[in-house]
């Protein structure tokens, strides 16, 4: 019996996020790929992913892992090799997630039954020096080689301590080991139970003074939980019974499954190995009481056939042809109903029936079978995806539209504000020139330059030409005059210097004013240019978004064909299954006639016989 390799997709996914350093530019998409994870809708973080300005290496791992889970293997396939193509360098993808990847690709390829292409992945998978991940390269090689696995010469539960698949590896060696040391086998498998024995609690100062206080931060070995760890000892302890069995030892074997738990996830198993002893041994009550136990557990399970043809045998073994003629008539009856369930059971599946449930039989077969569960599985998750598709393609028209609306934004915000704030500032740097001309005048000394206009310029202007009247009168009477017009001067002066130093005041104060303005504006009209160059983001943006709604609707139909071909796949493998169960059933029945009807002459004879030959 070998463990089917449990490393879920999830897994990978997870450790894509715990071990991805995004980059800043695309962080955002990177958490909404991880919500999206979280929320189990493996789509929506695709699309997220797809949105992303920036790729690499653990994008593409992320990517492929999501495709796993859409069920896309081909397209999962391409994002894993192109990650594997790349050059190691600094800034290539951590050997351990890429080790994580190629496990989960090997045991994806095994599972479609491809074992070419997951040795291949296999072979790629180097194990770092910390041993992580061990235990699942030496379980995935087991699965892919079965049976021509290698055997140690003791069990290595040193390596394997610290990983979950320890048991199932060396169960495994144990297995094929039995093929020609039973009892050696038998040794491994207690060696193996001894590892799950949970050791006496001692108390705080007898572990402390023991050296044990290490214990209190870190547990020795794996910890299982306690679901898995008795599904593991029930496991063991029915390979140990086999292994008995297989050594004729049935007293051992017996005393081993005559207390195995009935609420066991392998008490099937252990009641067939029980019927098995009980009829070696010849205990005809207790083996009758076993077979009625599995029909009633086992419907449409060949246990359960065999064990109603059975009951008739034990029987007839018992030398009580009466009942075993009973017996025999009632499996007859029981194979023909079985038959006409089994036709009824058996049609051909829906989606809505795979999802909300198939019918006992069918379900029996998706439970009994890797292939048909895996089917099953793929088909669900297919259909919450497409059930999920309507509000993805609305999500993508809503981003759509904020990008249309935030580019026509924009596009009206660069056609009528930039031209009216170009000239607004062309206009206040030429009021910011001439008052910068007026200031330069003031700042010079000469009175009739600065006075070109106003009261005190006609002032000034007589001042001249009185002054030029003066030149023409006698000396002695041009000194009175003189002597005045230089006092009206001085005062001129006087006053020229007042009204400079308050214009002077006035016009720098509006000069920094001009510039306050000047500063604003430039920055409006460089945070429009910059949305400027954010409007080819804006188109490239909604290029991208166009691309994502038509690469959306083309991956809704790709879900859909790939749904119908895996029903497809599905119904024709439970056709299959019906046609092998009825010719099981077909043949058993056949074999009960036969002794049914050897019983019946017995019978008759009997009966003949008591009634001294007469009719």
């Amino acid at each position: 019996m070998v463990k089917r390799l449990i490393l879920p997709i999830s897994l990978l996914l997870l450790s894509v996020f715990v071990m991805a350093e995004p980059v800043s530019p695309s962080e955002k998409h990177y958490r909404q790929a991880a919500w999206a994870f979280y929320q189990q809708q493996p789509a929506t973080a695709l699309e997220a992913l797809q949105l992303a300005p920036q790729q690499n290496g653990r994008t593409r791992l992320l990517e492929a892992g999501l495709y796993l889970q859409l069920a896309m293997p081909q397209h999962a396939a391409t994002a894993l090799e192109q990650v594997l193509a790349q050059p190691a360098d600094d800034n290539a993808v951590p050997k351990a997630l890429k080790n994580i990847a190629l496990l989960q690709f090997a045991r994806y390829q095994l599972e479609l039954g491809n074992k070419t292409a997951a040795r291949q992945y296999l072979e790629q998978v180097n194990i770092t020096a910390d041993g992580a991940w061990r235990g699942q390269q030496q379980l995935l090689s087991q699965l892919i080689h079965w049976p021509d696995i290698s055997v140690p010469p003791q069990p290595d539960f040193v390596s394997l301590a610290d990983q979950p698949e320890m048991p199932y590896v060396i169960s495994n060696q144990a297995l094929v080991l039995a093929k020609q040391q039973p009892q050696q086998a038998l040794n491994w498998l207690a060696r193996l139970q001894q590892q799950f024995v949970t050791p006496a609690e001692q108390g705080f100062w007898q572990q402390l003074f023991s050296g044990r206080w290490s214990l209190f931060s870190r547990p020795d070995g794996f910890v299982y939980p306690d679901d898995e760890k008795q599904a593991l000892d029930d496991y063991l302890q029915l390979t140990q019974a086999q292994l008995h069995i297989q050594l004729q030892d049935y007293a051992a074997a017996d005393a081993i499954l005559a207390n195995f738990g009935r609420d066991s996830v392998l008490s099937s198993n252990a009641l067939e190995l029980y019927s098995y002893i009980l009829t070696e041994q010849r205990h005809i009550p207790a083996l009758l009481a076993v077979l009625q136990q599995q029909i009633r557990q086992q419907p449409f399970s060949s246990t359960a056939w065999q064990a109603a043809t059975r009951i008739g045998e034990q029987l007839e073994r018992a030398l009580q042809p009466d009942d075993a003629l009973a017996a025999y008539n009632w499996a007859d009856n029981y194979y023909q109903q079985q038959y006409q369930l089994i036709n009824q059971q058996a049609n051909p599946l829906q989606v809505q029936q795979v999802v909300q449930g198939a019918s006992q039989w069918q379900q029996l077969q998706l439970t009994n079978d890797n292939n048909l569960y895996r089917l099953q599985q793929d088909i669900i998750a297919l259909q919450q995806q497409l059930t999920a598709a309507p509000e993805r393609q609305q999500r993508l028209t809503s981003l759509q539209q904020t990008a249309e609306f935030k580019l026509n934004q924009q596009q009206q915000l660069l056609s009528s504000q930039l031209p009216q704030l170009s000239a607004r500032r062309q206009q206040l740097q030429g009021e910011f020139a001439a008052i910068q001309q007026q200031i330069s005048a003031l700042t010079d000394n000469s009175l009739p330059q600065a006075l070109t206009q106003g009261k005190l310029h006609q002032q000034v202007s007589r001042l001249q030409r009185a002054e030029q009247h003066l030149q023409q009168l006698p000396p002695a009477q041009a000194d009175t005059y003189s002597r005045r017009l230089t006092r009206l001067r001085g005062l001129l002066q006087w006053q020229y210097y007042e009204d400079n130093a308050a214009q002077q005041y006035r016009l720098n104060r509006l000069q920094q004013q001009i510039s306050t303005a000047l500063t604003e504006l430039d920055s409006r009209l460089q945070a429009l240019r910059q949305q400027g160059t954010q409007t080819d983001r804006l188109r490239r943006q909604q290029q991208r978004l166009t691309e994502l709604s038509a690469q959306q609707q083309q991956l809704n139909l790709a879900l859909l064909s790939q749904q119908q071909q895996l029903l497809a796949q599905l119904n024709q493998r439970l056709q299959q299954h019906r046609q092998q169960d009825i010719a099981r059933l077909q043949q058993l029945q056949r074999h009960n006639k036969e002794s049914l009807a050897r019983v019946m002459e017995l019978v008759l004879l009997k009966r003949a016989a008591n009634s001294g030959g007469q009719p």
